[in-house]
C-alpha cells in the first residue's frame, strides 16, 4: 500500500509539472501568434509602399521619355 501512495504522489507531481508546461507552451504560442500578426502586418505595409514607389517612379519615368521626345540612347530610362 505504502508503495502506491509513493506512486500516486510521483504521478501528481508529474501532472502538476506537465501542466506548468503546458501553460507555459500555451503562452508562448500566445505569443508567437501575436508577433507572426505584426511581421504580417509589417510586410503587408512595406509591400504596399513598394507598390506605389514602383508606381510613382514609372509615372515620373514615362514623363521624361515624352520630354525627351520618347527616346534616350538605349531607348528607356527605366535604368536609371
Amino acid at each position: 500500500m505504502g508503495n502506491e501512495i509513493t506512486k500516486r504522489i510521483e504521478l501528481e507531481k508529474q501532472e502538476r509539472m506537465l501542466h506548468e508546461r503546458l501553460a507555459d507552451d500555451t503562452r508562448r504560442l500566445q505569443s508567437a501568434r501575436a508577433q507572426l500578426k505584426l511581421c504580417e502586418e509589417a510586410l503587408e505595409h512595406t509591400l504596399a509602399e513598394l507598390h506605389e514607389i514602383k508606381k510613382r517612379k514609372k509615372e515620373i519615368t514615362g514623363l521624361l521619355e515624352s520630354m525627351w521626345n520618347g527616346s534616350t540612347e538605349d531607348g528607356s530610362l527605366e535604368t536609371a
